[in-house]
């Protein structure tokens, strides 16, 4: 066996503790305070769902404001008034019309569209088919954007007319279709 000096027998023991402490260190104190820092973030995932769950309580608890709020909402201008369906699709048609028309627009056609639903609202289309030139077909788009109900324009379909000179008599350099949806509120029951 080899034989160390006092001094030398010191240091060895002071690196050998040293190096037993650091295994300690890696092998215990590390992994321990890893787990103290996943268990943190379980905690604040865990209280950042009570919090959503105490606000979807407030929402049930609240209910009858949320109808009272519905109610509101399906008697303001953000929906096609009419007592039945058909007199609603009349009033969008008529609508647009009188829009197309301020604007010197003459529509060539228009027919209904399929009925959609979505959620608690029902929307009632209307395809228009008309010829234009870019600036009367902006400020149409314009007037369908600001309107009240609320329009939703679904679909626009845009060709040049090919014939030299027939845009005067058709009305415009541009054929246009044109897909808008108006939103009425569901009856429950």
């Amino acid at each position: 066996m080899i034989t160390l000096s006092p001094a030398m027998s010191r240091t060895a023991a002071v690196g050998l503790l040293a190096a037993v402490v650091g295994f300690l260190v890696l092998g215990v104190a590390v992994p321990y305070l890893s787990h103290i820092a996943a268990l943190r973030q379980d905690i604040e995932a865990e209280r950042e769902a009570l919090g959503r769950f105490a606000a979807v309580a407030n929402l049930k608890a609240s209910s009858a404001e949320v109808q009272l709020a519905g109610a509101a909402a399906a008697e303001s201008e953000a929906y096609l008034k009419g007592d039945t369906e058909a007199l609603k699709t009349s009033a969008l048609q008529a609508m647009l019309s009188e829009l197309a028309q301020s604007l010197g627009v003459r529509v060539r056609s228009t027919r209904n569209l399929p009925v959609r639903e979505k959620d608690d609202l029902r929307f009632i289309g209307v395809r228009m088919q008309f010829n234009t030139e870019i600036d009367q077909l902006r400020a149409l788009l314009h007037g369908i954007e600001v309107a009240k109900p609320f329009l939703l324009v679904e679909g626009l379909q845009v060709q040049p007319v090919t014939f030299y000179g027939r845009e005067k008599e058709q009305g415009g350099s541009l054929e246009i279709r044109l897909d808008i949806y108006g939103a009425m509120a569901r009856k429950k029951g």
